[in-house]
């Protein structure tokens, strides 16, 4: 009977999977921060006679904070889950690889990009409007 030999490369590539969603966590953590930083400014920069169209603004990005913020508590869940989903296929436990394996990956990153793509879109609306209150409250 003949066995086959480690892929050496394969175990490495997975390595750097483990390492990059790892690395996702990370970002996760800022992005928490970056959130919680955005509801300071929003609290801060309120000018003592609000209109009706700055309460109604401040309530749109309160409500876009908190939708991302739900988004990034469940990515805190989920990122975990995938890194013990991947430990498996890693070292000498080896598993059988499907495409469910792609599939959860590729889910993964496309919902950590579109956090990473409403937050930067909250950022420079945000920023904009209270640069605009700023200048008016000159």
């Amino acid at each position: 009977m003949n066995t086959l030999p480690p892929d050496s490369e394969l175990e490495s590539e997975l390595q750097e999977l483990y390492i990059l969603v790892r690395h996702w966590q990370q970002d996760i953590g800022f992005m928490e921060e970056e959130l919680q930083f955005f509801k300071n400014v929003l609290g801060k920069y309120q000018p003592e006679n609000q209109s009706d169209n700055i309460a109604l603004k401040t309530t749109i990005f309160g409500g876009e904070i908190s939708k991302q913020e739900k988004h990034l508590t469940a990515l805190k869940t989920k990122i975990p889950d995938f890194l013990h989903f991947l430990e498996p296929f890693i070292g000498d436990i080896k598993k059988d690889m499907d495409m469910s394996f792609l599939a959860k990956y590729n889910q993964l990153q496309t919902e950590l990009q579109q956090l990473f793509t409403d937050v930067k879109a909250t950022k420079v609306e945000l920023f904009s409007y209270t640069e605009g209150l700023m200048i008016d409250n000159k």
